[in-house]
């Protein structure tokens, strides 16, 4: 009876689809330090039969060769498409999924840098792979020889093993969907439910580690088809919970250090909202404490601005002086945040750009800036200066390929965005003549002469890759090969020296202009270089006495994201702060030290000298790190450091709870342009309260 069970077509088929799945799945599970003593391992195992069996059930329809050419199909996708998922984790940090596809062709451009991220061992992920493909190739035929085909069948005998089999699928298929809705299957810790997961799988790296890669793909495609959004989700599981958690603040705040905001206009505007999702987020803003005045408030008031992105640069850049001399002396004489991260995410230039001049949570499974280009931001930077009576503009030396900035930053309120054919500085499309110093050089006279002015640049120079020979990479590569280090660290080093250099210059500028002491430069990194292996980047590190190193699919800490953030001015006496903090917190903290008009309710970050600050760096997919140890939220776990004090259960509960009802919230906003409508609606009313 057994021998005959194992001679059914149907049956083979799942048995060995399932297995392979499986193992792959699990494969992909160790490699991302995924738990194994959690329910999601049984969760992965029921997808792997489930969808075996559906495969199998269609391939049984079929001649023997049809079903052994549908099964090599099968195990062909399932294999690369794990492993090319694992690469793009390993990468940049996230999986990926439809809304960020058009951003994954481009790692074509960079495809040796991408490759050159997995280590030997992760090509183990196509074992399995290599295995199931042979025997399909070469000893299948022999298995099923004696199996019978469906032809040969009697009609009873065939209605029998397909009703049995649809039983057998939903069955599988009902366990399966409780282990989504129970909370026995949940982990108490988990910042998102498995069901808002199942419907909207916006945290890729925690919908894989409940679901595994496989499953992510298949809720990734049904959320798109579907049209299942974050806002369907958020309503779905709103309660009185979300609303009501406000962060913590029971300080006493002096009555000359209250921020008064008059809710008068955005009250009549919410009498006036019919809108399910406008409600709700009018609810949550409106609801937040609001940061009081401190100390700092007003050190930089009437001061110009200017905001630096650095491309692909971590802390490498503060760690030598005699490399870098001018980023060190800024770092080191300015405001520094000893503690501070770029969250990685798919898109994490154009997404911690966006983050940084609105100080909004960015959508995991999409570009938001390109996503959503057409929004309007009341609240961000440009908006809030260009209402102080500065002359706002923004600048970046390279072309439009990856982000729409000419569309995204004057919708977040920069009078005027200058590419570089607005520059008319050299660049080509692989980023060879890319050098940041012409971009200081030109702009100057776009903005220096004015009497009041903020400006943003995105440098672009210390961009991958550096495999192969560019202009940049080589000035002085000979130099750091001198030196002992290897040689693409040579050519970053190289790249990031000639940054430095654009740095010298436009300091430069601004004293031959008298214009340093009364300008502050914040300065922040969009992500580490990603071009850069582990290895290469430890060997810097290690060399430069950093005190740790990276491994960028660590699950204990997030060292991999630690990059420079200051705030510097010649005038100013030098300050580090211990606080951890991420680039989120960087604009509430200039609004106030610049004593401009803005609501830090709206900031999702917070002002890092106030004292409704917690010093907590929050990531991309929910995990977090202080100086008590770092959350993994993918595996819902605590890592403590050495001697610190541990959380209860409660405590680690509200956290994160905390920490998913902002992203949420932001998420949420960015899909429905609420901040526009929340603009508008405040002018309209603020007018009939005048008249």
């Amino acid at each position: 009876m057994i021998k005959k069970f194992f001679k059914n077509r149907v049956v083979l088929s799942t048995l060995i689809l399932s297995a392979f799945t499986y193992i792959t799945e699990m494969i992909v599970r160790i490699f991302t330090g995924a738990p194994f003593n959690d329910f999601a391992v049984v969760r992965i195992l029921l997808s792997s039969i489930i969808i075996s069996l559906f495969v199998s059930f269609i391939g049984h329809f079929l001649p023997k060769l049809g079903q052994r050419i549908l099964n090599i199909i099968y195990i062909l996708f399932v294999g690369i498409y794990n492993f090319a998922e694992f690469g793009l984790s390993s990468y940049i940090g996230f999986f990926m999924g439809i809304g960020n596809a058009d951003q994954g062709t481009k790692v074509g451009e960079f495809i040796r840098d991408f490759f050159s991220s997995y280590k030997v061992i992760h090509y183990t992920i196509l074992i399995p792979l290599i295995i199931f493909l042979i025997y399909y190739i070469f000893i299948d035929r022999f298995v099923t020889k004696n199996i019978k085909r469906n032809s040969e069948f009697t009609l009873i005998q065939k209605i029998y093993i397909e009703v049995v089999t649809v039983v057998i699928i939903i069955i599988l298929s009902s366990a399966y969907y409780a282990t989504i809705r129970l909370d026995n299957f949940k982990n108490k810790l988990q910042t998102e439910s498995n069901y808002g997961l199942w419907l909207y799988p916006e945290n890729s790296n925690l919908t894989v580690n409940n679901f595994g890669v496989l499953m992510f793909g298949f809720c990734d495609i049904k959320a798109s088809i579907l049209h299942i959004d974050a806002d369907y989700v958020m309503n779905l599981n709103l309660n009185k919970s979300v609303i009501e958690n406000k962060e913590n603040n029971n300080e006493v705040v002096p009555v000359d250090l209250e921020r008064k905001i008059d809710d008068t206009s955005w009250k009549e505007l919410i009498s006036k909202t019919n809108d399910g999702t406008f409600k709700s987020l009018n609810n949550y803003f409106i609801n937040r404490s609001i940061t009081p005045k401190n100390d700092m408030t007003g050190k930089f008031k009437d001061k110009n601005l200017i905001i630096i992105m650095m491309e692909s640069v971590n802390e490498i850049a503060i760690y030598n002086e005699e490399y870098f001399p001018t980023l060190y002396k800024m770092y080191h004489e300015g405001i520094s945040f000893k503690n501070n991260y770029s969250p990685r995410n798919n898109c994490s230039t154009g997404n911690n750009e966006f983050t940084v001049l609105s100080s909004l949570f960015t959508i995991n499974n999409t570009c938001t800036a390109n996503t959503y280009a057409s929004n309007k931001y009341p609240e961000a930077v440009f908006n809030i200066f260009n209402n102080a009576g500065y002359k706002t503009s923004a600048y970046h030396d390279y072309t439009q390929k990856f982000y729409r900035r000419s569309k995204i930053l004057p919708n977040l309120g920069a009078n005027k965005y200058y590419g570089v054919e607005d520059l008319k500085i050299p660049y080509s499309t692989n980023y060879t003549e890319a050098d940041d110093k012409d971009m200081f050089i030109a702009a100057q006279k776009y903005y220096m002469n004015e009497d009041k002015f903020m400006a943003y640049f995105a440098t672009v120079t210390p961009h991958q890759s550096y495999i192969d020979s560019q202009i940049c990479s080589e000035r002085y590569y000979k130099k750091y090969r001198d030196l002992g280090y290897s040689s693409n660290l040579s050519r970053y080093l190289s790249k990031m020296q000639v940054m430095d250099e654009a740095f010298q210059e436009l300091l430069k500028q601004l004293e031959e202009t008298d214009k340093l002491k009364d300008t502050v430069i914040a300065v922040f990194g969009d992500h580490f270089p990603y071009g850069l292996t582990d290895s290469q980047i430890n060997e810097f590190l290690e060399k430069n006495n950093a005190g740790y190193t990276i491994n960028r699919n660590s699950t204990t800490n997030k060292n991999v994201d630690k990059t420079p953030m200051f705030i510097y001015n010649s005038e100013m006496e030098p300050l580090v702060v211990e606080d951890y903090t991420t680039i989120i917190d960087l604009l509430p903290t200039l609004l106030n030290m610049f004593d401009l008009e803005y609501d830090p309710r709206l900031y999702l970050g917070t002002d890092i000298f106030s004292n409704t600050h917690s010093s907590r760096a929050v990531f991309a997919d929910g995990s977090w790190t202080n100086e008590r140890g770092y959350y993994h939220a993918p595996n819902s776990s605590m890592k403590y450091l050495e001697g610190a004090e541990k959380y209860t259960d409660k405590e680690l509960m509200y956290i994160n709870q905390e920490i998913s009802n902002r992203q949420k919230m932001s998420a949420s906003a960015i899909k429905s342009n609420y901040f526009n409508y929340l603009g508008d609606g405040l002018k309209k009313y603020q007018k009939k309260d005048e008249e």
